[in-house]
Formats: structure tokens, C-alpha cells, sequence
């Protein structure tokens, strides 16, 4: 009899120690991309989209759902709830079992996303730019939901282990599949709003780039210039660049259905694109802005 109340204490200890771990964690970078760190905090903040876009380019497709992000903060907040109910020998598994769950997602959320980031060139491989912090959340929150009493009930605590990693992991593909097969005019069909050379285009965004991206933001552009790198991505896409000798640069990034006849573009080609431009953002990491397009195409070869 007292070796089970021995047992249950040390576990009822074992998930205090698990709930604190969470809480600090959670405001610990997670990942790394390049030389900035990301935490769990950022997400709920709101500000783990806009690092990837001010700095990679790649935002939030969904930004209309942006406010369910503040939910992630529901881990810190459940970990310390049920610290306080465990204290006080009050029932706290729910809240143990959604802070573990919220968790786990949250971290195959950082590891898909990370995945995407390296498709466009940044770093080689997700787990290495994984942090401890991250690998310790995931030890402490598989932790948290064991460990909670009762001891009983294994067949839910493993459906709890697996179910925020699962709804994560079908979320973020399914959102991925939308925006890959998302439905634009074909841009090949549609009539060009300014035919404009590279450089030139460079150029007057270099000058201004405020009235560059009024005057061309949303619009079809036509761009003619010689290819100064061009990356095959792992995913069969194909991302063309234009740069000049300021610290300016074009991306086309060209869909994957374009991939047989882009696939063998090399720097020094002379070629011309079509895409809608998104705009400029300014990298502080490569200290260059860059011009994006979207619904890129090849245009033809030569010009």
C-alpha cells in the first residue's frame, strides 16, 4: 500500500516538474532559421508568419485565420492550471491531456513549416535546425500526459499522445494541397499590364520602391532579362532570379507544371517571364530586397 502511494507521489511529481518544463520552453527558440531563432511564443504572438515573410518570403496563405494562432496560448496558461489543480489534489488530466496535444502539434506544425523553408533554399535539414528546446517540449509534454493521474486509462493517454500530431500534420497538408492547386487565370493567357526589362525594373524599384510597388503591385508584368540563377527545387518547381548591382533582386518563382520546359534554364540565358508582381520586402539577413512574382510563367526562351 505504501509502496503505490510512493509511486503515485513521485509520478504526481514527475508531472509537476513535466508542466513547468512546458511553460519554460515554450518561450525558448524552437527552430532555427539561419540565424533567427523562432519560439513557440512567436506563433501565439502573431509574429511567426511575418519573420518568415520579412525575411524568406513565405507568409501566412490563410491570413484570415491569423487569430486562432493566439490559441497556442492556451499551453503556457493549461500548464500552469493544472500545476495549481495537481497541488491542490484536484483533477487536472484535461488540461494536461490539451496543453501535451497543443503542444506536440505546435512542434509538427515548426517542423512542416521548417521543411517548406528548406525547399526554397533555406538550410538543409529540419531536424538539425530543430532546437533543444524543441525536442525538450516534446519529451516534457509526451511526459505531461503519461504522467497524469490516474495512472489508469492508457488507451486514452495514447490517443491523446497522437491525436494533436495527427490533426496537425492533416491541416497543414491539406492547406498545402489548396494553395498548390489554388484555381488563378491562366497567367499565360492574360494580357500583360507593362512588358519591361529586368534590369529596368530593378532599377526603378532601387529609385523608389514605394511608388514601384503602387504603380506595379497586382499587376501583370511581362519581364525580359538574363538569368542570373536559377534553383531546381526538390518539390520539381523552379525559381528564377534577375539581379542587378544594387541590392535589389527578381524572384520568378515558376510553377511546378512548367518544370519540363524551365527545368534546364541556366544563369546567362536569355528569357522572358510573366507573372503577377506581389512586391518588395527587404531581407535583413541577406541585406538585399527582393521583387516577388506569383502565377509566374515562362514566357518564352529567348527575346
Amino acid at each position: 500500500m505504501t509502496t503505490g502511494k510512493n509511486h503515485i507521489t513521485s509520478l504526481k511529481w514527475l508531472h509537476l516538474i513535466f508542466g513547468v518544463v512546458l511553460v519554460i520552453t515554450f518561450f525558448l527558440p524552437w527552430v532555427a532559421w539561419k540565424e533567427i531563432q523562432v519560439s513557440a511564443y512567436h506563433m501565439a504572438a502573431g509574429s511567426f508568419f511575418q519573420i518568415s515573410e520579412s525575411n524568406f518570403k513565405l507568409g501566412n496563405p490563410f491570413p484570415q485565420f491569423a487569430f486562432t494562432f493566439y490559441l497556442f496560448w492556451l499551453i503556457p496558461v493549461l500548464a500552469i492550471i493544472t500545476t495549481v489543480l495537481v497541488l491542490q489534489n484536484k483533477k487536472a488530466a484535461l488540461t494536461a491531456f490539451l496543453a501535451g496535444a497543443m503542444t506536440l502539434s505546435l512542434v509538427t506544425v515548426f517542423y512542416l513549416f521548417t521543411n517548406t523553408l528548406i525547399d526554397l533554399g533555406v538550410g538543409n535539414n529540419a531536424f538539425s535546425m530543430l532546437q533543444p528546446a524543441a525536442f525538450i517540449s516534446i519529451v516534457s509534454a509526451i511526459g505531461f500526459i503519461l504522467t497524469a493521474l490516474p495512472i489508469h486509462g492508457w488507451l486514452k493517454k495514447i490517443i491523446w499522445l497522437v491525436i494533436g500530431p495527427a490533426l496537425a500534420f492533416s491541416a497543414y497538408k491539406i492547406g498545402e494541397s489548396y494553395v498548390m492547386s489554388e484555381t488563378f487565370s491562366d497567367t499565360e493567357d492574360l494580357k500583360a499590364d507593362y512588358t519591361i526589362n529586368a534590369t529596368d525594373l530593378i532599377r526603378e524599384f532601387a529609385v523608389n520602391d514605394s511608388a514601384s510597388n503602387n504603380k506595379y503591385k497586382e499587376k501583370i508584368l511581362t519581364v525580359n532579362g538574363i538569368v542570373s540563377e536559377a534553383i531546381v527545387n526538390s518539390d520539381s518547381s523552379v525559381n528564377i532570379k534577375f539581379v542587378d548591382t544594387a541590392k535589389y533582386f527578381i524572384n520568378f518563382p515558376l510553377e511546378k507544371n512548367d518544370y519540363e520546359r524551365t527545368k534546364d534554364i541556366r544563369p546567362g540565358d536569355a528569357i522572358s517571364l510573366k507573372g503577377s508582381l506581389s512586391g518588395s520586402s527587404y531581407s535583413m539577413i541577406l541585406d538585399s530586397t527582393s521583387i516577388d512574382f506569383k502565377r509566374s510563367t515562362l514566357n518564352k526562351t529567348k527575346f
